[in-house]
């Protein structure tokens, strides 16, 4: 592809100048859009020849620029779309490919992958190429420890293949590289046989200990695939919130979701064991409906429930959720992962202090994770058994960000001060010296990986400052 000929049109270049998280602007200098995995080894080889600074798009999730290029050209990969056939519970999948797409595909012949994010617009090397956190990693770790082989084009031009067995560093450095050491083509991924419906329960707890301690027994079980946590504020009255206490305390809502084939289970099994304070809802949707369309938003407040009879409100839960989809709005998220300990004072302390412009617009979502599911190297991750996956989900007018990412800025301070680390798809501010110790012992290994992979420093400079 002759870079003359790439997409240098005002509109095309005022729509690349935003992602996701509409907190940054950056306009390429043109768009690419190969169709083929030559023409991306073509396009960049000459953008390493030339010194060009090249940065891969797929669905443009990212909140704080990520898949932005300033000045150099945006690679979109959307029409690398290609999905292959189910060999051996694996499929070859090309990393421009939507997961709604290969949902699709793959459920009409019975099987699912392992780990979904729960907005399935995004791509298959998009979010490889952080980890691809899911309701399910639990069991099943990040979409990235779901991959049993890629197809990468490095920085200088090369078109390898790479597993944990061949190509090994180049295998480990694109996994949750953030693009910073080659584009990804295609992936090979490994798919799990999924039951045609799913039973959901929403639970709701008061007591954070209470929650983490069925949290644990849940996670360590498996009893359900599904595990998706919430907290919730309870409101106060008109003349308290005027006089600036906003929320009462906060609850919690966990939906814990599971596949079943011909007969429902039985729900008394289904909870024994557990202490939640009531059950909310109950619902049943076929397996693709749920994993497709049912993205769910957490109730409000407490107020949602009749506490004298909840049963009252048995689609309480089940309401559709279209933040995933509204790109109109900022959506500056603060994710992270903490050690499991230091969670329950880390979240007494974000419900008692998260000031109001952040706290009447926040989604709080929380899950259970375990440590060794997790196994690409450069998912950064505390130490421990028991880990806790947090996020604050902003949705607010852009005018809104200059009040809204100073205390976002405070909360993923919170986050590494309680041993944490971030998830980096979401809203950052690191520094140089902050990424150094996001990575600690592996910074020195990426700074080779960098050298050997992208030797030019062309891919994703506006990212991890890994050049000199």
């Amino acid at each position: 592809m002759d870079l003359s000929k790439l997409d240098r049109r005002e509109e095309t270049l005022e729509a690349a100048s935003r992602d996701f998280g509409r907190t940054v602007r950056k306009e390429p200098l043109a768009v690419a859009r190969p169709n083929s995995v030559s023409e991306v080894v073509e396009i960049i080889r000459q953008a390493s020849r030339e010194r060009i600074p090249l940065t891969v798009r797929g669905a443009g999730h990212s909140q704080n620029g990520q898949s932005l290029s300033d000045g150099g050209i945006l690679l979109d990969t959307k029409g690398l779309n290609r999905i292959g056939d189910i060999e051996g519970g694996e499929i070859r999948v090309q990393s421009g490919v939507p997961w709604r797409d290969l949902v699709h595909a793959v459920y009409a012949q019975g099987y699912l992958p392992p780990a979904l994010t729960t907005h399935l617009s995004v791509t298959v090397g998009g979010t490889l190429s952080v980890a691809g956190l899911s309701t399910t990693s639990h069991t099943y770790g990040s979409q990235a420890d779901n991959v049993t082989e890629l197809e990468v084009v490095t920085g200088d031009g090369r078109r390898l293949r790479c597993s944990a067995n061949s190509n090994s560093a180049l295998f480990d450095s694109v996994r949750c590289g953030l693009g910073q050491f080659g584009a990804i083509t295609e992936a090979r991924l490994r798919l799990r046989k999924a039951l045609p419906n799913v039973r959901s329960y929403g639970l709701v707890y008061e007591d954070i200990l209470v929650l983490m301690q069925d949290l644990e027994l849940l996670a360590r079980d498996e009893r359900f695939q599904y595990i998706d946590g919430w907290c919730m504020p309870v409101v106060r009255n008109l003349w308290q919130v005027l006089s600036g206490e906003l929320f009462a305390h906060r609850f919690f809502v966990v939906y814990l979701s599971v596949e079943w084939d011909e007969t429902p289970p039985h729900e008394e099994e289904m909870l024994s064991g557990l202490h939640h304070t009531f059950v909310a809802n109950r619902s049943d949707y076929s397996t693709l409906e749920f994993v497709t369309h049912k993205e769910t938003k957490p109730l409000r407040s407490r107020a949602d429930f009749d506490w004298t009879n909840p049963g009252t409100h048995g689609e309480a839960g089940s309401r559709r959720l279209n933040w995933f989809d509204d790109w109109s709005q900022a959506h500056p998220c603060t994710e992270g992962v903490l050690p499991w300990d230091a969670f329950p004072k880390f979240m007494t302390d974000v419900a008692s202090e998260l000031p109001g412009p952040v706290a009447r617009k926040a989604r709080i979502m929380l899950g259970p994770f375990r440590g060794e599911r997790f196994r690409a190297p450069l998912f950064m991750r505390p130490e421990g058994e028991m880990l806790m996956g947090y996020g604050i989900l902003i949705e607010a007018p852009p005018s809104e960000m200059e009040e809204v990412l100073p205390i976002l800025a405070r909360e993923s301070r919170r986050i590494i001060d309680a041993g944490g680390k971030r998830y980096l798809s979401g809203w950052l501010d690191f520094d140089r010296q902050e990424w150094q110790q996001h990575y600690g012992d592996l910074w020195v290994r990426m700074l080779e990986w960098k050298r050997e992979f992208d030797p030019q420093h062309i891919l994703n400079p506006g990212g991890i400052p890994l050049s000199p």
